[in-house]
């Protein structure tokens, strides 16, 4: 089986590689960062299934999905995704399947071999389906309290979170900054999923944007468009970190 990657984070890429290339019958035919490079591999390699991820900047995972549609290639899609509960219903409910960030070995096997048994041309999956679902639901986004009303985030455009006593600093991935009067413990709950991860008493992190730790110095790093933020994390909090990735 032929297999295309699209993400545009390096390590996801070859993370994935490096786990595909050690079972038999896999074959990576191609890594792609954006999906302009991917729709080329695609013409180029015509690969069976195609390993996709949702959130990336400039044109995202659907509208990927909608030029395999409109050019009538016969490839599989699986998701890689950070999306909610119900994105992940959606998208199974269109007889799509999908690997949860961070991704784990077996998640991926299990999603191929379900893959297989459903056949690999992309007629059994069906992209108007997906589209017009995700479409009328969109994205799940909160609702944040601010001093003078409130705000909507969408949950993975979140780098990080600062406590700041009974308010909460956001840093979002588009540079802006906003202010909730909400704790950080309740937002943390309300940003409740797999990719954000409680570093310490007043950070909590989207795992999505974190490309470093370093017990030495006891620090992690996050990058997002243009930017680097370091964070000190205690020792016990790295070990808590690493399991998760492991």
């Amino acid at each position: 089986m032929k297999i295309l990657i699209v993400d545009d984070e390096p390590e996801a890429r070859e993370l994935l590689k490096f786990i595909l290339q050690e079972k038999e019958g896999l074959k990576v035919v191609g890594l792609a960062g954006s999906v302009d490079e991917a729709v080329t591999l695609l013409k180029q390699k015509k690969p069976d299934l195609v390993l996709l991820d949702i959130q990336m900047p400039g044109k995202d995972g659907f509208q990927f999905i909608q030029h395999v549609k409109q050019e009538g290639f016969q490839t599989g899609i699986i998701f890689v995704t950070a999306f909610d509960h119900y994105a992940i219903q959606a998208i199974r409910n269109s007889v799509f399947d999908y690997i949860l960030k961070p991704v784990r070995q077996e998640e991926i096997f299990s999603a191929i071999s379900r893959f297989r048994s459903k056949g690999t041309q992309s007629e059994g999956q069906d992209l108007s389906k997906l589209i017009e679902i995700l479409k009328g639901s969109g994205t799940s986004k909160v609702k944040l309290n601010t001093r003078s009303g409130y705000i909507l985030i969408n949950p993975p455009d979140v780098v990080y979170c600062k406590a700041d006593g009974n308010y909460t600093h956001l840093q979002l991935a588009n540079g802006n900054r906003e202010i909730t009067t909400q704790n950080l413990g309740s937002i943390e709950e309300l940003l409740n999923s797999g990719t954000f991860f409680r570093v310490s008493r007043s950070y909590l992190v989207n795992l999505k944007f974190l490309v470093r730790v370093d017990r030495k110095s006891s620090q992690c790093l996050l990058e997002y468009p243009d930017n680097s933020y370091s964070i000190k994390i205690p020792s016990q909090k790295i070990k808590m970190l690493e399991a998760s990735f492991s």
